[in-house]
């Protein structure tokens, strides 16, 4: 049966609508590792959309490495993404919240850097006091939406430009949300997982403690790496 893409009320793109059906599909088993999805053209035909949308859901699809192209060939599945990708999320929405880790690199990366040399000792307490919320939530198997949050606010708040918090402010909805998806997803797999979580966030804290502007850059840049990486791949323990 072909499925038609209607834009919602939320006025979603068809684009990223597809994407989400097509990683449900290959969550789903519909598509297996190493294979081969159908063409764009039978996409096309599939889901009742133009090629200009069918090439813009296969964009994000590579780029968030679940499938890669093969000139001439077409495109292949390289990664399963985990259950938990489509269990805490609408399928429709998925596209919208892995394109906010995009966002967060170039905004968080910089705000990290300048918190670490502009920080004061009270905000270096918030970042510890938020810190130790998330780990005792996570610990206790609690979904640390809010002290994560917190945690990366007290750091935009903390390079003394009112824009970066009002930027983070402003995606609040996206990234809370990816952010509960991603921890979902984390509470459910291994020890070893939420440990690196846990440690990710002591590297960004320990380098603004330290003030090390690139420390924590380079930490804030590899945690939401990381991050992406965990509910893009189910078969990574990044």
């Amino acid at each position: 049966m072909m499925a038609v893409l209607e834009a919602s009320p939320k006025r979603e793109k068809l684009a990223d609508q597809l994407y989400g059906m097509l990683t449900q599909g290959i969550i789903d088993g519909n598509y297996k590792k190493g294979g081969k999805l159908p063409s764009e053209k039978k996409i096309c035909e599939m889901y009742s959309v133009s090629r200009p949308v069918v090439r813009e859901a296969l964009m994000r699809l590579q780029a968030d490495g679940i499938v890669v192209s093969r000139q001439g060939s077409g495109s292949y599945i390289q990664h399963i993404p985990p259950a938990g990708l489509t269990q805490y999320a609408d399928a429709a929405d998925i596209s919208i919240l892995l394109k906010s880790y995009e966002v967060r690199i170039a905004l968080e990366c910089e705000s990290s850097s300048l918190a670490a040399m502009r920080r004061s000792d009270k905000q270096l307490v918030q970042l510890h006091q938020a810190l130790t919320k998330m780990e005792e939530d996570i610990l206790q198997g609690q979904i640390a939406t809010i002290s994560d949050f917190q945690f990366h606010m007290v750091i935009a708040q903390s390079t003394g430009n009112d824009m970066f918090p009002e930027i983070l402010q402003s995606i609040h909805f996206s990234v809370e949300k990816a952010m509960t998806m991603a921890l979902s997803i984390t509470r459910s797999a291994s020890q070893e997982r939420i440990q690196k979580v846990l440690n990710e966030h002591r590297v960004i804290y320990d380098a603004i403690k330290q003030k090390d502007p690139e420390g924590a850059r380079l930490a804030m840049r590899h945690h939401i790496s990381c991050v992406r990486q965990r509910v893009t791949d189910n078969l990574s323990d990044a």
